[in-house]
């Protein structure tokens, strides 16, 4: 259910398309339409102990992809998704820790590309 808090959150703070998984492609190699932001869960960790695995909590790696026209447009919403994420304590156990943050220019979407790893601490580990 973190996906969907993170979804929610960045909806409503950014001035940005949020989608989870992936943005609806337009027909005929038209580029999708920039800004956007873009929220997958890329891992997955199972607590365990002497009594195996604890399904209920889980440490999901969240990858958060910001894309604008240009570098200070996508720096821009990274940095206010940075700062929406880093307090987010809602369904969670606990608040996310950013792991790694990068930026580039993305040749496939035409536009400015920062992507952010996320570990977070999740009670609920479907989307729902």
């Amino acid at each position: 259910m973190i996906e969907k808090d993170i979804v929610d959150l960045l909806d409503a703070r950014l001035a940005a398309e949020v989608y989870y998984g992936m943005q609806p492609q337009p027909p005929d190699n038209i580029p999708a339409p920039l800004p956007v932001v873009i929220v997958n869960r890329v891992a997955s960790v199972w607590y365990g102990g002497f009594f195996g695995t604890d399904t209920d909590l889980s440490r999901p790696g969240i990858q958060v992809d910001y894309y604008d026209e240009t570098a200070e447009g996508a720096r821009r919403l990274a940095d206010q998704g940075r700062i929406a994420l880093r307090d987010l304590v809602a369904s969670s156990a606990g608040g996310g820790l950013l792991d790694s943050e990068i930026s580039y220019y993305d040749e496939e979407s035409r536009g400015w590309r920062v992507q952010q790893r996320w570990d977070m601490v999740d009670y609920s580990p479907a989307l729902s």
